[in-house]
């Protein structure tokens, strides 16, 4: 399992230092959404081994699965994490998600990391130089299946695996897609699957095949309810941290109240176009502690010009890489 630790994905774990702070669901938002997910997570025998959330950019799919992985962890239901990344050279292609995944399955039970281990010392090169294929099956599917028929018992794990098509070979991700399904449908394979992605046209081409269909669960946050509520309460909660906020108590305190007036919230949230990450950005950009916060509202209302970096900077980089 050392050897295995050496083959492991830096920063693509929810807990790991580079997902530190990273932004998460907040309390009041996407109750119903948590919910459902939750629900389907502590379903002892699944009907669907796999939960695919898809949705355009912006739309809030990390933020849902860092929730996801803080609410599993904390109540023993998870098994692995995986955070896609395109600007990663570890976390934009799968030479390193399975090994990744079979790591922190063997770090949860000791019974199971010796099974992986048996795999490993039978032929070490599994870990570095084979397809994807063989290292899914010979790292977790049949350790996961053997495990089971010693007559032991895995919790409802669940591996969540956020970004999808960050990944940069469109045929390797279908690829992951087609193992993952293929594991599920075995009645006694133990872990289920969450998956977040964009909805491009070859995942929604594979999604819509009766193999993949038959064991997944979609949600389309396109179609979630409540969005534009949701981030009204960013917005509002982002606005209650600043005014709270000892480091800009002086500047403020000239301000006309309610600040800001509810009718700028409203404009924001119309703004947002029911995009969390613009919503997010703009309270980033807002509550820099360098700067005043009214004075940074008004370049975001283009009340008035500034020289200075474009708030909307981190959304132009966004969609630059889409486009």
């Amino acid at each position: 399992i050392q050897y295995l630790s050496q083959y492991v994905a830096v920063g693509a774990t929810h807990d790991s230092g580079e997902q530190y702070d990273a932004p998460k669901c907040h309390p009041d938002t996407r109750k119903q959404l948590l919910s459902d997910i939750n629900q389907w997570i502590k379903e002892p025998n699944k009907e669907t081994g796999i939960t695919y959330l898809h949705g355009p950019a912006g739309a809030g799919k990390s933020c849902i699965a860092r929730t996801v992985c803080e609410r599993a962890d904390y109540a023993g239901f998870l098994g692995a994490s995986f955070f896609f990344w395109r600007g990663s050279q570890d976390r934009n292609n799968v030479k390193k998600l399975f090994t990744t995944i079979a790591y922190q399955l063997a770090m949860l039970n000791d019974v199971l990391a010796g099974y992986i281990s048996s795999e490993i010392e039978l032929d070490p090169r599994l870990i570095y130089d084979a397809s994807i294929e063989r290292q899914f099956r010979q790292l977790i599917l049949e350790p996961c299946l053997c495990f089971v028929e010693s007559g032991r018992q895995l919790r409802n794990w669940i591996i969540v695996i956020d970004g999808l098509d960050e990944c940069v070979n469109t045929a390797t991700q279908v690829s992951v897609l087609r193992l993952l399904a293929e594991a599920v449908r075995h009645e006694s394979f133990p872990l289920g699957f969450f998956i977040t992605s964009r909805p491009e046209l070859h995942l929604q081409e594979i999604w819509d095949t009766k193999e993949i269909i038959s064991v997944t669960n979609l949600i389309s946050l396109s179609s979630t309810q409540g969005i534009l509520q949701d981030i009204q309460t960013v917005v509002q909660s982002g606005f209650a941290c600043i005014l709270n906020d000892r480091r800009f108590k002086q500047v403020l305190r000239s301000v006309c109240r309610p600040w800001p007036h509810p009718s700028i919230i409203d404009t924001l949230v119309e703004r947002s176009s029911g995009q969390f990450i613009y919503a997010a950005t703009v309270m980033k950009f807002i509550s820099s502690p360098r700067h005043n916060p009214n004075a940074q509202l008004e370049i975001v209302l283009g009340i008035c010009d500034t020289n200075s970096k474009s708030p909307f900077a981190d959304l132009d980089l966004l969609y630059h890489e889409i486009l």
